[in-house]
């Protein structure tokens, strides 16, 4: 396995600060317990997103316990990541993370699968080196990949939306989630199709595209095709392609310790 490592990784014997719900930047329909881990909706279906108290480290687990769903709405629990510091969020919090948030830039969420969202349901969410988030249940399934793209050159906190038919979650302890490293998933390039989604665009960090259909994009357009940053470099595994002085194929293997 192949490894990108930056300044926020962690160690995985390392010891954490507990994690509970940010107790002041939170939605206008979130009321909180005094230890800052159960929070709950008083009405309607959205406004309900909080943060975490302190930035998560890569691969720390963030493991919610469904405590009350209220059937009544449609959806439910919607998770991810931002590195937009939550004391920097100026004004009110949008009603929604997805898209609302996530439209503000520097986040990143998805919604959970309806199969996720009964009440006593423990789910926990993670990133990886790579910036793909995956989950997963008390129900036993095995883990899923939920969203690629997050930063991970930057300090990251995670963001839970309470929405829809999910009407109150409990944090659980993350220092008790036992939490490693993992394989990165193997994705088809969603270009070809028909190789191996092995290449990073940088700076915004968006995966899916083979070495062959990355190269041609930055010739072509020299932007991210998903959210249209100018890409200054290319990441693939071991590989880097810088924006200037392009080779004509993907150059020489050179190590990549760093995203920065």
């Amino acid at each position: 396995m192949f490894h990108v490592s930056t300044e926020w990784e962690c160690s995985l014997d390392a010891s954490y600060s507990p994690l509970f719900f940010h107790p002041h930047i939170k939605g206008s329909q979130v009321i909180m317990d005094e230890s800052c881990c159960t929070v709950s909706r008083i009405d309607t279906f959205h406004d309900g997103i909080v943060f975490s108290n302190r930035p998560v480290e890569l691969e720390e687990k963030v493991t919610l316990k469904i405590l009350q769903d209220d059937q009544k709405w449609q959806g439910g629990l919607r998770v991810g990541f931002t590195w937009k510091d939550p004391h920097l969020q100026s004004g009110d919090l949008p009603p929604f993370a997805c898209p609302n948030l996530v439209l503000q830039g520097k986040t990143c969420a998805s919604v959970l699968p309806d199969d996720y969202l009964a009440e006593g349901t423990t789910i926990s969410f993670w990133v990886d080196s790579w910036g793909c988030v995956f989950c997963s249940t008390s129900l036993g399934a095995e883990e899923s990949f939920l969203f690629s793209g997050v930063s991970v050159k930057s300090p990251l906190w995670a963001v839970v939306d309470v929405y829809g038919r999910t009407k109150a979650v409990q944090l659980l302890d993350s220092t008790c989630s036992g939490f490693q490293e993992r394989e990165r998933p193997v994705e088809d390039c969603m270009v070809c199709f028909a190789s191996e989604a092995s290449t990073m665009m940088f700076p915004c960090h968006h995966t899916g595209f083979c070495s062959s259909c990355s190269l041609k994009i930055f010739k072509i357009s020299g932007r991210c095709p998903l959210c249209r940053e100018k890409v200054e470099k290319i990441l693939r595994i071991s590989l880097l392609v810088e924006n200037e002085g392009l080779p004509s194929g993907l150059g020489k293997p050179v190590g990549i310790h760093s995203l920065r």
